[in-house]
C-alpha cells in the first residue's frame, strides 16, 4: 500500500472519532450514557492521535512532537476508566458514578507525576535526539536516558489498563450471543460486542508492536479505525443503539442469574423422577408452567436450566420422554393400535404422533413396531 495512502488511513481514524463525539453532543435527545459516549470517543480519538503520531513519525521533523505526544500520556489514561464507566453503565440496571469510581482515574494522575517532578528535581537533558524512542527492544531504546525511557513505556501502559479493566466486562457481555432474543435487538448488542472486542483485540496487538515492530501498532490503529467506522454505521441504523444494547445485555445478564443460587442437580434429579417414575409426560395439556409448580421453581427458571443444562427447549425434553414410552408399548403391546398408543403418552392426535415419532427415529411407528432393530 502507498505510505500516503496508508497514514491517511490512519489518521482518518482519531480525526472520525472526534466527529462522532461531537454528532453525539448535538444530537436532540441526550441522556448520562451519550455524554459518555461522547467523552470516549474524544479521548479514543485524541488517544489514538498520540499512537498515530509516533507509530507513522510523519511530524517527526517538528521540534514540538515531542512535546506534543508527551503532554498527552495522562489524557491517554483518562480514556480506559471513562469507556469502562460507559460499558458499566450498560451492564447495570442502575448506575450512578460513585465516589470509588475515582480511583479509575488515578493512574492518570501519577503519568502526570512521573512526567513533571523529575523535571523539576534533575537537570533532564532536552528531548531533541530522544524521539522515537520505541520499539523498546531495540538497541535505540536501551540507549536513551532513563526519564525517557520512563516515557516511552508510559506511551503503552495505558493499552494495558484498557484490556485489563474491558476484558471481564466481555466476559459478561458475551451472553448476547446466545440465541433466545429478539433478533433486532441482538444484531445491535452484539454488534456492541464486536466493537468492545476489537478495541481490546487493536490494542493488545498494538502492545506487542511497542515492544516489537511500528508495523503492528499501525495494523492496531487501522483495526481501531475499523471499528470506529462501524460503531458510526450501527448507530445511524439504529439511532437508539446505545439503549437497544443497554436492554439487550441487561436482559441477557437477568436471563443468566435467574437459576443463581439454585441446587441445579437435586433439580434436575427430581425433574427426572417425575417423568420416568410419575410419567408426567402422559398429560397432553402438560406445560412448562405445571412442571416448574411441580419443582417450586417458576416456568423461566426450569427453561433456563432446560436451556442451559440440557441444551434442549421444553417441547424437545418431553417428547423426548413420550417417544422412548411410546417405543415400548410398540413393542410389548403388538396388539395395540398406534393411535391408542400415541394418546396414551401424551398425543393429542396420530398425525401429530406420527410427526414427532419420525422426527425423533428417522422412521414411523409402524414401521419400527415390524423393525424395531432398524
Amino acid at each position: 500500500m502507498d505510505v500516503t495512502i496508508l497514514h491517511f488511513l490512519i489518521f482518518f481514524g482519531p480525526l472520525f472519532a472526534v466527529i462522532i463525539s461531537i454528532g453525539q453532543l448535538v444530537q436532540v435527545r441526550k441522556g448520562f450514557v451519550d455524554y459518555l459516549f461522547s467523552l470516549s470517543f474524544f479521548g479514543m480519538g485524541m488517544w489514538m492521535f498520540q499512537i498515530s503520531l509516533y507509530a507513522t513519525g510523519v511530524f517527526d521533523s517538528w521540534s514540538g512532537i515531542y512535546y506534543l505526544i508527551t503532554a498527552s500520556i495522562p489524557f491517554a489514561f483518562l480514556v480506559p476508566p471513562v469507556m469502562v464507566l460507559r460499558y458499566k453503565w450498560i451492564l447495570s440496571s442502575v448506575f450512578q458514578v460513585k465516589p470509588r469510581h475515582l480511583l479509575l482515574f488515578l493512574p492518570a494522575g501519577i503519568a502526570t507525576l512521573l512526567l513533571i517532578v523529575p523535571l523539576l528535581l534533575y537537570d533532564i537533558p532536552g528531548p531533541e535526539g530522544m524521539y522515537p524512542g520505541l520499539p523498546i527492544l531495540t538497541e535505540r531504546f536501551f540507549q536513551l536516558p532513563l526519564y525517557y525511557k520512563i516515557v516511552y513505556t508510559m506511551l503503552f501502559l495505558p493499552n494495558i489498563y484498557l484490556v485489563l479493566f474491558m476484558s471481564p466486562h466481555l466476559v459478561t457481555m458475551s451472553m448476547v450471543w446466545k440465541n433466545n432474543y429478539s433478533l433486532k435487538f441482538t444484531k445491535a448488542a452484539r454488534m456492541g460486542y464486536l466493537f468492545a472486542l476489537s478495541i481490546v483485540v487493536s490494542n493488545i496487538i498494538l502492545i506487542f508492536g511497542c515492544f516489537f515492530s511500528f508495523g503492528l501498532i499501525k495494523l492496531a490503529v487501522l483495526m481501531a479505525n475499523t471499528a470506529t467506522i462501524m460503531v458510526y454505521l450501527v448507530t445511524k441504523r439504529n439511532p437508539d443503539y446505545l439503549r437497544l444494547l443497554q436492554s439487550e445485555t441487561r436482559k441477557a445478564h437477568y436471563e443468566k442469574s435467574r437459576i443463581r443460587g439454585l441446587n441445579i442437580e437435586q433439580i434436575i434429579t427430581r425433574l427426572n423422577e417425575i417423568m420416568e417414575d410419575e410419567k408426567a409426560f402422559a398429560d397432553e395439556e402438560l406445560s412448562l408452567g405445571d412442571l416448574a409448580q411441580e419443582l417450586g421453581i417458576s416456568a423461566h427458571q426450569l427453561s433456563e436450566i432446560l436451556n442451559e443444562k440440557l441444551n434442549k427447549n421444553f417441547k424437545t425434553f418431553v417428547n423426548e420422554y413420550r417417544i422412548e414410552e411410546a417405543k415400548k408399548l410398540l413393542l410389548e403391546e403388538p396388539g395395540r393400535s398406534i393411535l391408542s398408543i400415541g394418546v396414551a403418552v401424551g398425543f393429542n392426535s396420530n398425525t401429530t404422533f406420527c410427526t414427532v415419532f419420525s422426527k425423533h427415529t428417522g422412521i414411523s411407528p409402524r414401521q419400527f413396531r415390524k423393525n424395531p432393530a432398524r
